[in-house]
């Protein structure tokens, strides 16, 4: 049974599945005070920003830019893969910190799991791009939309199915990721200063 727009009763019931408000990336912008805050104290442009390595751990330094490219997305903004990459890392390291990957893939975070999967690829974190790929397969053909409605009718799906395997199987790969985190975060950076050139961060 459908109700608006073809949106399953079902994934109204459970996850609210209003069309017009599924893709919420305002919720991943950090706030402009944050946004100045970087462009003031870390840097405006990547090359400024990579020259404060001295003076920053690399944790500020990946943080100050996920902060302007998330800027970048919701001012829709063209992006990088590589851009993307950082923020896709950042938002899932917060998402699966705080709820699991059941709350992950719920939540507009979710939208970029292709720039998790082909970041982990391009930095050569090969460990943690396996681990994904299991976290992945729970999905039909191991890849879930990108989109979050059509995402969370595929999560609602999965749940009316087998409900315990979906939540054992989320159980058992956040249980992974917090026993061995991913993405590597050293390699990441390491990848971002051999690809400074695909950062442009100066509209966001």
């Amino acid at each position: 049974m459908t109700g608006a727009e073809g949106v399953s009763q079902s994934c109204l019931a459970r996850y609210r599945c209003l069309p017009g408000s599924m893709n919420d990336y305002a919720a991943l912008t950090a706030p402009e005070d944050r946004i100045e805050k970087v462009r003031q104290t870390v840097g405006r442009t990547i090359q400024d920003i990579l020259l404060k390595e001295a003076q920053f751990d690399v944790y500020e330094i990946l943080g100050s830019i996920e902060v302007l490219v998330g800027s970048k997305i919701f001012k829709g903004l063209t992006t990088s893969s590589s851009e993307r990459m950082v923020f896709a890392f950042t938002w899932l390291a917060r998402e699966v910190g705080t709820g699991g990957f059941h709350q992950y893939f719920i939540n507009s975070a979710g939208d970029f799991w292709r720039d998790v999967l082909d970041g982990l690829a391009a930095i050569g974190d090969e460990r943690g791009k396996t681990v994904f790929q299991r976290t992945l397969s729970i999905f039909p053909n191991s890849t879930p939309s990108s989109n979050r409605q059509y995402r969370l009718e595929e999560l609602s799906a999965l749940e009316e199915t087998d409900d315990d395997k979906l939540s054992d199987h989320f159980n058992a790969m956040t249980k992974e990721y917090f026993t061995n985190p991913y993405p590597n975060w050293r390699l990441l950076f390491e990848y971002v200063k051999r690809h400074s050139n695909e950062f442009d961060l100066r509209n966001a």
